[in-house]
């Protein structure tokens, strides 16, 4: 990775591990994907993650996030639920700087454009889904049915800038 990774990656990095103190002072090795496919890839038991600097003009803080996330995931620290859409969920709730993408695994009724719009209620709810899960095992499908009623509540009406517009007769 040394070899290909612009400042601003190595900075994004650096930031990003900050915000996971569980991984201690110990090493966590980053490299490249060989898979031209693949945002990234993570092997939690070798805290080792693996990211493509070439698929996208930048490396999201949520991709980062998403394969530190998997380090805290069995077979690594297991300190979280291991699964996918488990990790799209906590990297949500850890922090805001990961809201700069749409997440891969968790559905969410919007498009890449649009989720600005939606990502910090969107993080709210998958904080709500991690307190859900002390007394609810089936805390995905709680979080699930309160994305579907979110994103089918009707959007807030916003005026038009140019008043109302009625049709006059020619």
């Amino acid at each position: 990775m040394a070899k290909v990774a612009s400042p601003e990656l190595v900075q994004r990095l650096e930031r990003a591990l900050r915000l996971f103190p569980e991984l201690g002072d110990g090493p966590v090795t980053v490299g490249v994907t060989a898979s031209r496919w693949l945002d990234g890839l993570a092997y939690p038991s070798e805290r080792l993650i693996r990211l493509n600097p070439y698929r996208r003009r930048m490396v999201t803080y949520f991709t980062i996030g998403h394969e530190l996330t998997h380090l805290l995931q069995p077979p690594g620290m297991a300190l979280l639920p291991s699964g996918e859409v488990q990790c799209d969920i906590w990297t949500l709730a850890r922090d805001p700087l990961f809201l700069d993408e749409k997440p891969c695994y968790l559905q969410v009724d919007c498009d890449g454009r649009s989720w600005r719009r939606h990502a910090h209620a969107v993080r709210a709810l998958c904080r709500q889904a991690i307190d859900e899960r002390s007394r609810n095992r089936r805390y995905i499908v709680w979080l699930r049915g309160q994305l579907t009623e979110y994103f089918s509540r009707p959007a807030p009406h916003q005026p038009s800038l140019f008043g109302t517009l009625t049709s006059t007769p020619p």
